[in-house]
């Protein structure tokens, strides 16, 4: 009976976390740090996988590749999300316990970082899943923040100049999402010239099947493109596996929003966190993956500064397999 007791608190203790996470903020770190502490603890006592990767604080990413990583039967997940890649390739998926939940968070991040609005929200996403957690995303924000007009868009690019129109004639801001190819591919579409108060948010994506670009010059083809300054274009940094996206600041660098928490390690010792100004992989925890896996060694190099952090890009094969070994171990 003791033991049901303390089984039960600690399903209502994650419970709860997983209810209020949303609701932290900058002056909430000795919350956070305990909230992060007892998911952790619950995570190691249900997920297999992760319990098994002893010795580690991050599980990488790659395990989200080859098996089901959650604290919860799969079978009962409300959504189900698979990574972008070519035919052919292996897929991650993470099984999300509840919808509601990605919901607060995609919400409370976009809104500290955007404002309420409402927006006049374009998504111009082609050649994506139903099942992408990015198209998610974007419905999600399209109900919540978005006004008349807003919408996924995929060929039909009148929807771009009518919404140009719309936010010219009422003053409501005109938000565009999209993927960085997609939006370069866009941009040289057409003659646009966005309003003054427009935002654009591109996802990432530097490498297409026909050329590769640093983000400096990305946003320099898509200022132009789209006449608006660069000041105007934010980042996104986000993936299938996490619940949680981060955004660029004025500064140019990502920030995690109050729940989330970003480290850079060394790739030759993946338990040693580097310096300010010192490359390697980023390591994030969210607290909104509560029920699948909060504390992920990603695949992306970064540089960690004062004022948040600079994604430089994939790791090379080599460093990749080095990864795989580590969990073959």
């Amino acid at each position: 009976m003791e033991a049901f007791t303390r089984f039960t608190a600690r399903l209502n203790e994650i419970a709860h976390i997983a209810d209020h996470f949303h609701l932290l903020d900058e002056n909430t770190r000795d919350t956070f740090s305990d909230w992060r502490q007892k998911v952790t603890a619950f995570q190691k006592e249900n997920s297999s996988v992760y319990r098994a990767f002893h010795g580690y604080e991050y599980l990488p990413i790659q395990a989200f590749k080859d098996t089901s990583i959650t604290c919860f039967p799969a079978s009962e997940a409300e959504l189900v999300f698979n990574s972008s890649g070519t035919s052919g390739q292996q897929r991650s998926k993470h099984f999300v316990r509840y919808s509601e939940l990605y919901q607060r968070s995609i919400c409370a991040g976009f809104e500290r970082v955007f404002g309420h609005g409402p927006f006049i929200f374009l998504a111009y996403l082609p050649a994506y899943e139903s099942a992408s957690s990015l198209v998610h995303m974007a419905h999600v924000l399209i109900r919540e923040f978005g006004t008349g007009g807003s919408a996924i868009f995929l060929e039909d690019d009148s929807i771009l100049t009518q919404s140009i129109e719309e936010s010219n004639r009422t003053g409501i801001s005109l938000v565009l999402l999209g993927a960085a190819f997609g939006l370069v591919d866009l941009a040289e579409k057409g003659v646009w010239q966005l309003p003054p108060s427009a935002t654009i948010i591109e996802t990432g994506g530097m490498k297409t099947h026909r050329r590769e670009m640093s983000r400096p010059d990305l946003h320099a083809s898509i200022s132009s493109g789209f006449g608006i300054k660069v000041s105007q274009i934010r980042s996104e940094y986000g993936m299938c596996e996490l619940l949680s996206q981060c955004y660029t600041n004025s500064h140019g660098l990502f920030e995690t929003p109050p729940w989330m928490e970003a480290r850079i390690l060394d790739p030759d010792d993946f338990k040693t966190p580097l310096p300010l100004g010192e490359q390697g992989l980023l390591a994030v925890f969210d607290l909104a993956n509560v029920y699948s896996q909060s504390a992920i060694l990603t695949q992306d190099l970064a540089v960690q500064h004062v004022n948040g952090f600079e994604v430089l890009g994939r790791q090379s094969d080599a460093e990749i397999r080095g990864c795989n070994l580590l969990l073959e171990a």
